[in-house]
């Protein structure tokens, strides 16, 4: 390979292993699951492909910059292990993204992605490990008051069975309608009270027969939006979407939101909702909608992105089932993992936990001028990756619902004390939105 380029997501981690420094270089977009681990000295060349520059010019710039020569031949190793973990933007790469790009689109079903990973893939073992984060938030959960809905919205007791299988929890209100739900997609284990807050929740409102799922994309995605009209496969079964609601967005999108389906295939935020859905509300159907665009996007796009936010509350109007909204979201990435020059310090966290709470504040009217305010402050410079369907979120329940903060938190990622905040919320109708 005469001019070695890295490809695009890839992300380099210095990490400490047996005592010694290594570049742990890994694929955040999934096509390999196995990071590559590279001594330090590698580290200069790595910068060096970019498609531009030889294995000659490499071993050149090297001998300048440390007098010491690297043979061609421990260059090329490199190279080679690059490239057979798909690290690399050549043929091989592209012809492997081709494939796997025609299997999802073929398949009927989207397959699980993260199960032995993120979650347990067996079904007896994936209940318990959800059943003891339902358990673990239960106290909180029980003392959130659900009496505040608007009693004309819905008639009945919700279903959802508490992780014990006892019925509803104590308390249930039939007057609480669930319209809107905000929950984490951070590593289950590491939000574990917050995922089991935003679940618990079903068990004292009564929940919409379908979710509107609008998951983070953390890559580009072609139009901002894209939604797929398949089945979600977990380890407790299938979570069905709902054709018809998803056909009325496709169809009043200002937009195409199906040419970005194939970003559905490795992205997690919304298979993560789509496991709790299976286990406490498993009849319940979604429309997955991915979302992806910055801030500068939403500054030059805004009247596209608001009429598309339109589309949805429009649809959702229209169908006879009830409706909601759930965001698959984290909130800041403060660190050295995340692109920072400083180690955060036990200050630093609680600066970011308070500054969350502002954008929480905004998110409970729900209003999505304020929440953009605080956004634009720093230009996102917290890195709230959940900026766009916490946005989408916030505009299509603007004036018919109000949001309640059920748990927030953050966790260390590193040693290095790199943090993810995040939070859950639920949304209760306050008043019957127009047709």
């Amino acid at each position: 390979m005469e001019y070695p380029k890295l490809r695009f997501g890839l992300e380099a981690v210095p990490v400490h292993h047996a005592g010694r420094s290594f570049i742990l270089l890994r694929d955040r977009l999934g096509y390999n699951d196995k990071p590559v681990l590279l001594h330090p000295e590698f580290a200069p060349f790595l910068a060096l492909m970019d498609g531009r520059h030889t294995i000659r010019d490499i071993q050149a710039f090297i001998l300048r910059r440390t007098g010491q020569l690297v043979h061609s031949d421990q260059i090329q190793e490199v190279v080679r292990l690059l490239d057979e973990n798909l690290l690399l933007d050549n043929a091989r790469f592209a012809k492997h993204v081709q494939n796997e790009m025609q299997r999802f689109r073929e398949d009927p079903i989207r397959r699980l992605r993260h199960a032995g990973k993120s979650y347990p893939a067996e079904a007896h073992e994936l209940r318990s490990f959800l059943d003891a984060m339902l358990e673990a938030a239960l106290p909180t959960v029980q003392g959130i008051d659900v009496d505040a809905a608007d009693p004309s919205q819905y008639d009945g007791l919700s279903n959802i069975a508490d992780p014990q299988g006892r019925g509803t929890h104590a308390g249930v209100s039939p007057r609480s309608a669930l319209v809107g739900l905000m929950a984490p997609h951070i590593d289950m284990r590491a939000g574990a009270t917050t995922f089991g807050c935003a679940y618990g929740i079903l068990g004292r409102m009564k929940p919409p027969d379908v979710w509107v799922i609008l998951g983070t994309g953390h890559e580009p995605i072609e139009n901002a939006f894209a939604t797929t009209l398949k089945d979600f496969e977990t380890p407790l079964g299938l979570v069905a979407c709902d054709r018809h609601l998803a056909s009325e967005i496709v169809r009043r999108a200002p937009q195409d939101i199906l040419v970005g389906e194939c970003a559905h295939n490795r992205e997690h935020t919304i298979e993560f909702q789509a496991v709790f859905l299976a286990h406490v509300q498993p009849e319940a159907r979604i429309v997955p909608i991915l979302c992806s665009f910055d801030v500068a996007d939403w500054a030059s796009q805004k009247p596209v992105i608001d009429r598309f936010c339109d589309a949805l509350r429009e649809a959702a109007n229209q169908v006879e089932t009830s409706v909601g909204f759930l965001a698959s979201v984290d909130l800041a990435h403060i660190g050295p993992r995340y692109g920072d020059d400083f180690v955060p310090s036990r200050f630093t966290v609680q600066e970011h936990m308070e500054a969350d709470q502002k954008l929480l504040e905004a998110l409970r009217e729900p209003n999505p001028d304020a929440f953009m305010d605080q956004i634009l402050r720093d230009g996102n410079g917290r890195k709230i990756c959940g900026v766009p369907p916490l946005y989408v979120l916030s505009r299509v329940l603007q004036g018919s619902a109000q949001g309640r903060v059920l748990h927030h938190d953050h966790v260390v990622v590193d040693p290095q004390g790199s943090f993810v905040t995040f939070a859950a919320m639920a949304f209760v109708a306050s008043k019957r939105a127009e047709p």
